[in-house]
């Protein structure tokens, strides 16, 4: 009994989800606009004002989505190859100062997503479409 829990629970976590649309909050450092996490929208509502400031006090908040697939690593998503996100870089989830600079970002350009390779595809004016490149 105690084996089948055991590997029961090995089989539910980690699993690779694949989405057709998920809405995600995308964690951008204050002073190098580098996107550090991306959390599920639900995961990051949940979180207490006081335990974010703590965590991510020098960090602002975007609003996007993900198509494709992506792991879960505790609350942080890790996407997987040729998962599309949009980042609506308009759309702060939190009422903040500053707005996610991407004048410099054009389609093709390279950059991390956290932990994730990522390629530009098309940069509009308050969205930055991007596709994951590696894991």
């Amino acid at each position: 009994m105690v084996t089948v829990i055991v590997l029961f629970s090995g089989i539910c976590f980690g699993q690779e989800r694949i989405t057709k649309e998920t809405k995600v909050i995308l964690v951008v450092d204050n002073k190098s606009d580098a996107v550090e996490h991306i959390v599920l929208l639900a995961s990051f509502q949940k979180t207490k004002e006081k335990q974010l400031m703590k965590n991510y006090s020098h960090h602002k908040f975007f609003l996007g989505l993900l198509r494709g697939s992506y792991n879960l690593n505790k609350n942080t998503i890790v996407p997987g190859k040729n998962t599309t996100i949009v980042i609506y870089t308009d759309k702060q989830f939190s009422p903040l100062e500053e707005f996610f600079q991407v004048e410099d970002f054009s389609p093709g350009d390279e950059f991390n997503l956290g932990e994730t390779k990522a390629k530009v595809i098309a940069n509009k004016k308050g969205e930055l479409v991007i596709k994951t490149q590696k894991p």
